[in-house]
């Protein structure tokens, strides 16, 4: 049997139709730099209040296994009064969140791709109306977000 530790896998050419059908997430595509969007992103969470509570660099970690690996970013986001309601209101809503928002670089390093958790998809397994509440108000939050990156050029 072949140990598949030295092996590495392509990266599938991912067309926006696929990006925008992804039921999960709120996607967005900008003209900008990945360093831009990073720094937009960043700036618009915290115009928001909302905190980054870590950073996950997809590209550091998998690079070694995939074959031109992009840069990807992972920001793990949360408010804490959001974070609060969810736990008094189902307390396993731990394990969903903070929310996920990646940035990753595309085609030819001058566009990006920003896409949000959509809360109110990944939330809906509490069943209980309070969290159903929550879950669009934060996705109304994170939509403003992509709302004010930046530049977009490409059909929705």
């Amino acid at each position: 049997m072949e140990n598949g530790k030295d092996k590495t896998k392509e990266i599938p050419t991912q067309d926006y139709s696929e990006s925008m059908n992804t039921r999960y997430c709120v996607t967005e595509r900008y003209n900008l730099t990945f360093g831009e969007a990073v720094k937009n992103v960043k700036n618009q969470l915290d115009r928001l209040g909302l905190d980054i509570v870590s950073e996950f660099d997809v590209k550091e970690y998998l690079g070694a296994k995939m074959k031109d690996m992009p840069k990807h970013l992972i920001l793990l986001v949360c408010d804490q009064d959001t974070a609060a309601d969810l736990i008094a209101n189902d307390i396993q809503m731990g394990i969903l969140f903070p929310c996920n928002v990646t940035i990753k670089e595309l085609e030819d390093e001058s566009v990006v791709e920003v896409s949000m958790e959509d809360t109110s998809v990944t939330w809906s397994s509490s069943l209980k109306k309070d969290v159903e509440e929550i879950a669009k108000k934060t996705k109304g939050n994170l939509k403003k977000v992509l709302d004010n990156i930046g530049r977009t050029n490409f059909k929705l």
